[in-house]
């Protein structure tokens, strides 16, 4: 019995001495060397910007609205007018130029084993194939529509106006040429001013109506509530479009534009876009517009990070990764600060590296954060 025990015993350990020698050989070493490159991001500010753009269009009685109606606050001129709304900011990450690095093969691991972002910002080591899931958004455009303000598109009364004038026809009788009046009507179109009069007597008259019909002072009233409501609305309608002739219209929308800034390790800001009034969100070179500024405020908080010196080693054979730095960002217009936050910032950290050698066992993986060049993970 106890040779059957010790007989199972050795072969356990037989079976588990080859397990573990399986585990642990070294990879096969690659007959040619392999190299691939691979960068770190800096990370890069996204501004988007929300302005309102207002198109202003002059009625074509804009003159008379004090005198017939008693109204000086009207649209003067054709033009447009901006108003920045909002900025919300945030950040991605881009390939900093500076930091491109690479790794060749050795006897015991392979670049092929690296995992890269499509414009070649590393992802990690040895890393399960993952669909990466790329986000679209539908981009609207807005485009000015062509704003009217004609007084025939609504008027009741006709354009034309005419005018009966006696004038005398030469008629031949027998004896002599007689001079014979006749009455001849002419068509003549209205002036500007007798147009501006007409449309600022049925405002008037829209006006009575309205108030007729809310103090039911007609014979004849709309049937439930639902038909107040309309007419009401209707009336109130057809009475800003004969308004708009004298005060002009205001048509305002928003817009979207998007402004991109990359800070620079040791610098305190600068301007990334300036606002116009009569153009909108422009760049930093049209100097017709109020410029809009993006300041930092380094806390340095791996000022006082050890790193291990690179002195003596192969750059080929170290794994370089970011360790990010953060900031307080604000953007204003110079007086007013329109947005503040702490963001990280990876160009402001430091740079770190680890041996490759790391790699020797297949089974551990490094996982980075693509937009920041950091350690997420390391696992096995």
């Amino acid at each position: 019995m106890n040779r059957m025990i010790l007989r199972t015993l050795l072969v356990l350990l037989v079976v588990t001495s080859c397990q573990w020698y399986a585990g642990a050989q070294k990879r096969k070493t690659l007959d040619t060397p392999n190299t691939v490159v691979y960068a770190l991001p800096q990370t890069v500010l996204k501004l988007n910007v929300i302005a309102e753009k207002t198109i202003l269009k002059r009625g074509p009685f804009a003159e008379y609205a004090k005198k017939y109606l008693n109204i000086s606050d009207v649209v003067s001129a054709d033009g447009v007018e901006w108003e920045l709304k909002s900025i919300d900011v945030s950040s991605h990450g881009e390939v900093d130029p500076e930091e491109y690095h690479k790794i060749t093969t050795s006897v015991d691991y392979e670049p092929s084993l690296i995992s890269l972002t499509p414009t070649g910002l590393i992802r990690g080591f040895n890393l399960e194939k993952k669909m990466i899931l790329k986000e679209e958004k539908e981009s609207v455009f807005i485009t000015d529509d062509k704003i009217d303000i004609e007084y025939g598109k609504f008027s009741i009364d006709p354009i034309i106006k005419y005018k009966e004038d006696t004038i005398f026809k030469v008629v031949e009788t027998d004896t002599a040429f007689v001079k014979v009046p006749v009455l001849e009507k002419q068509a003549l179109v209205k002036s500007l001013e007798e147009k501006a009069e007409e449309a600022a007597h049925q405002i008037f008259k829209l006006r009575k109506r309205r108030f007729k019909i809310l103090t039911a002072n007609y014979e004849v009233l709309p049937p439930d509530g639902k038909a107040y409501e309309i007419i009401i609305k209707e009336l109130e309608k057809l009475e800003n479009d004969y308004l708009s002739l004298f005060v002009g219209k205001r048509v305002g929308f928003t817009e979207n534009f998007q402004f991109l800034y990359t800070p620079k390790n040791g610098e305190n800001g600068g301007v990334i876009f300036r606002m116009s009034p009569q153009a909108g969100p422009v760049g930093v070179n049209d100097l017709g517009g109020k410029p809009i500024r993006v300041d930092f405020k380094n806390l340095e908080i791996t000022r006082e990070l050890a790193i291990i010196p690179t002195v003596g080693l192969v750059p080929q054979k170290q794994i370089f990764y970011r360790i990010p730095g953060m900031a307080d960002v604000s953007i204003s217009n110079g007086r007013e600060i329109l947005f503040q936050n702490r963001m990280p910032i990876a160009q402001f950290g430091k740079i770190a590296n680890m041996p490759a050698e790391v790699l020797l066992n297949e089974n551990y993986s490094i996982e980075f954060f693509p937009d920041l060049g950091s350690i997420k993970n390391v696992s096995k």
